[in-house]
């Protein structure tokens, strides 16, 4: 294999440099002789592929391969862009018509018309996004081998009418994890039994194979791509404009193939695109399948409410994105429960013909499906000049958070402009949508116009709420009262501003502004005063990453406190949670260090020269700002733990604070020595096998190590294993009270509420008075039933009325939640245990709960 550098073109993404493998032409290979295997006779490991598409790169002119990126693990993330040479020698051009059609403002339909008579449909496909459902994978292999040896005229047709962009492993890092688990097991003969060790994999090891290196499930951060596998894929899906597209999965063992179109409920921000053509793709699934006699089920299940989806992204990035979920062989092969054997064979034969079907129709209605989608971006403009016509994002709150969420925007293929002038707009709505009348908008604050072809993606990510359908809330209901599953498939709440915790607005207001269109994401940029600090450096408290640079500075040996009250001096206002580096005392070079950790994490930083502050503020050596040390941190992993709730927490002290952390085995809490460490988080778990795995033993270590000094942070089920198992905290259950007694839960399915925070406590410092939190669960936490105390403090509690904002909820979860617990803290002998109701590192993109947890897990074992 030759690695060439070809000019960028080859994708023509203009920022990173790609590249394309390519080799001097020769005979076309099939699968088997590069890999030794037949497909399905084993399951493709990524090396294989990888070694698989190199070789087609470098045999067929009908083949270009792709460098997108790398996993987490280092796996490179490949895309083959499959047409016929004719089209390989005008890629550039077909890429460049495709963001044409997509941006009518960029072309009239004259000559739009014009393009479009020689402009293949442009198709992606993905496979295997989570890592143990092996068919979506083995399938788009069998599509590529057709794609690329097939010389019968429906391929030819497919080839010339079409560009075919596959991407076959969406997640490298879970399928080798799993692929590698079924080779270590397999013996002579295949076992399709579902206990057998080849098939029996569920539960911590089974999400660790669903999922990726951080235990995110990928499929849920399309636009918030906070994974490098996501982000490399969103900038391949905005770059080529794709028509249509598929995401191929599995889904339990007993269940027949599913195609869409999906099930209620759908968004009223999905596009009407999208809906049309999932039923002319379904259809024609639907004729392919009868004439295979495969057997399958469509509208039944999976809905497109939520965006982020593989699929429902595909669909507000401007294409037809459609879901396949093909019943698992988990494996090679597994029973199902009518005793017949579903083998590896059958599953990725079904996800071909699915895909074949979609390649040909896409193609074969090429010229309806490019009017379509020209005329569903020109529409999606004309709808942003009414209704809410802009979107702003204050320059104010946390500077990290309000970046993210505009390079987040801008990734999404969003426009965002910057108000170089203030201007004042009438009808404003807040972040939560209520009425507020005129509101003049700083220069600074970032706009976002809802006229431009990705109107309903910044609908479905900046309204406050997005109704879920009257029809399909009845239906819910009913299953409610029967005791069955609701059918939420996720969460009802994404709302940026209020995910983020930022001040933002909308209007109808569409009066000219005078703003600069920002061309690149953001950068982070430290703001440091020009000389020395001759008493103390303050670094901003309303920044979640000035607890990244204090734990960086106390690592250099150099002292430094938080405000818990706010001060102020020489006429500027300090704010709770600003981290104080006080220079006397200490060696010059806490200059330097406090200089370097500034630019490290993009810090506002102020320099003083006294501690005195203005009458009636607290001075920056009070005895209430809190002396920090460096803590040693643990997070407890492994089953019975939450897969998911251990990788969101991971990944923000690992990727988003940079906090050193030592990762504990849940069983290891038996026998390893706990006093080394000064804070211990348990992530969301099921207590009672909690309280199985550890034992005894590893209880009452925990609950000595807790008494001796330690802080315990518990997160949603953790809460309950604490107050249950441990029976440490004063909290309770409301359906442990009179009134809750025999009472229904009501599970809450992503619904945005607001909590009132405790000014008086530690735990709330870098915050204001009210924070928007993210509900998943049906928990509701009552303090302590005992006289105020200063050993039991209630950090955040929901509002008594009006607390929901965004999402659904019923009307009894949301009577219930009311004045509900959501931050505790107790004092327990020299130590605490700090509690959450719900997770508030939900998929990393609920940011507005990280101070909470940083000051949980970072000031804790320091505050008072």
């Amino acid at each position: 294999m030759m690695n060439i550098r070809l000019p960028i073109r080859c994708l023509g993404i203009p920022v990173v440099a790609l590249t394309c493998l390519a080799s001097p032409m020769g005979q076309v290979p099939s699968f088997k002789e590069v890999s030794g295997h037949h497909l399905g006779e084993r399951i493709t490991q990524h090396h294989v592929m990888v070694r698989y598409l190199e070789a087609l790169a470098r045999s067929s002119p009908r083949v270009v391969v792709v460098d997108q990126g790398r996993s987490w693990e280092g796996r490179e993330l490949l895309l083959a862009i499959v047409t016929a040479p004719e089209n390989h020698r005008r890629l550039d051009e077909i890429r460049r018509n495709a963001q044409l059609l997509g941006d009518p403002r960029e072309l009239s339909e004259s000559d739009a018309a014009r393009l479009m008579e020689s402009q293949p449909a442009v198709v992606w496909l993905g496979g295997s996004i989570h890592g143990f459902e092996f068919s979506g994978a083995e399938g788009l292999l069998k599509l590529v081998e057709r794609l690329t040896t097939g010389d019968d005229e429906e391929t030819l047709e497919v080839l010339r009418n079409g560009v075919i962009l596959i991407d076959p492993i969406l997640n490298p890092d879970g399928r080798d994890a799993h692929a590698q688990f079924n080779d270590q097991r397999l013996g002579r003969l295949v076992n399709s039994e579902r206990d057998d060790w080849v098939n029996d994999n569920i539960g911590w090891e089974g999400l660790q194979f669903r999922t990726g290196h951080y235990y995110f499930d990928t499929n849920r951060d399309w636009f918030a791509h906070t994974q490098r596998e996501s982000l490399a894929r969103v900038k391949t899906i905005r770059e080529w404009r794709p028509q249509a597209g598929v995401d191929a999965h599995e889904m339990g063992p007993d269940v027949e193939f599913y195609f869409d179109p999906p099930a209620d409920p759908v968004s009223p921000f999905f596009p009407e695109y999208a809906t049309k053509w999932l039923e002319v793709f379904g259809r024609a699934h639907a004729e392919a399948f009868d004439e295979a006699g495969f057997e399958y089920t469509t509208r039944e299940m999976f809905n497109y409410f939520y965006p982020a989806y593989t699929t429902a992204y595909l669909s507000y990035q401007g294409a037809a994105g459609m879901l396949y979920e093909q019943g698992s062989s988990r494996g090679l092969a597994l029973k199902r429960s009518d005793g017949t054997v579903r083998t590896l064979g059958d599953a990725l034969e079904q996800q071909y013909v699915a895909s074949w079907a979609l390649v040909r129709t896409a193609t074969r209605e090429r010229r309806a499906l490019l009017r379509d989608y020209y005329e569903a971006h020109r529409a999606a403009v004309d709808e942003g000049m009414t209704g809410i016509r802009r979107y702003l994002v204050s320059p104010e709150g946390d500077p990290y958070h309000v970046r993210e969420l505009v390079n987040l925007l801008i990734r999404n293929g969003v426009e965002v402009h910057r108000l170089t002038q203030p201007v004042r707009l009438n009808d404003v709505r807040d972040r939560a949508g209520r009425e507020i009348g005129q509101y003049t908008a700083p220069a600074g604050a970032f706009l976002i116009e809802a006229s431009q072809p990705r109107n309903r993606l910044i609908r479905a990510l900046m309204e406050p709420d997005v109704p879920v359908p009257d029809d399909f809330l009845r239906e819910a209901r009913e299953r409610v009262e029967r005791a069955e599953n609701p059918r939420f498939y996720d969460i009802t709440a994404y709302s940026l501003p209020l995910l983020f915790n930022l001040t933002a607005f909308s209007s109808p207001d569409g009066r000219a502004v005078v703003a600069d269109r920002l061309t690149a994401e953001i950068e982070s940029s430290a703001s440091l005063p020009p000389g020395r600090a001759r008493y103390a450096y303050l670094i901003d408290g309303r920044q979640s990453l000035s607890l990244s640079a204090l734990y960086q500075i106390r690592d250099r040996g150099y002292r430094a406190g938080v405000l818990t009250e706010s001060t102020r001096i020489d006429g500027a206002t300090y704010g709770r949670g600003t981290v104080v580096v006080r220079v006397g005392l200490q060696d010059d070079g806490v200059h330097e260090v406090v200089r370097e950790a500034a630019n490290r994490f993009g810090l506002e930083v102020a320099a003083i020269h006294t501690g005195l502050p203005e009458a009636g503020f607290t001075p920056p050596g009070s005895p209430t700002t809190i002396d920090f040390r460096k803590p040693e941190i643990a997070l407890v992993a492994e089953q019975p733990v939450s897969g998911y709730s251990f990788g969101w927490a991971w990944y923000t002290l690992d990727r988003h604070y940079e906090l050193p952390h030592t990762i504990l085995r849940a069983r290891s809490l038996r026998n390893a020595r706990l006093d080394r460490f000064d804070t211990i988080v348990l992530p969301a778990l099921a207590g009672a096998a909690f309280r199985q795995e550890i034992g005894d033993e590893g209880l009452d270590r925990l609950n000595r190590w807790v008494r001796d000094g330690g802080t315990l942070v518990v997160i949603g089920g953790a809460a309950d294993f604490v107050r249950e198992q441990m029976e440490m905290t004063g909290l309770r259950s409301w359906y442990d009270t009179e009134d809750g007694k025999k009472q229904q839960r009501f599970s809450v399915p992503g619904a945005v509420f607001i909590t009132e925070l405790n000014r008086h406590s530690w735990l709330t410092v870098g915050y204001g008075e009210e924070l928007p939190v993210l509900v998943t669960s049906d928990r509701l936490l009552l303090p302590a039933d005992e006289p105020p105390s200063p050993a039991r403090r209630v950090a955040a509690r929901y509002r008594e009325t009006g607390s929901r904002v965004a999402g659904h909820a019923w009307d009894e979860a949301i009577e219930r939640i009311g004045g509900t617990v959501f931050a505790y803290e107790e004092r327990i002998g020299r130590g605490r245990v700090i509690a959450f109701s719900e997770d508030v590192n939900f998929r990393a993109y609920w940011r507005g709960g990280n101070r909470l947890f940083l000051n949980a897990v970072v000031l804790g074992p320091s505050a008072p």
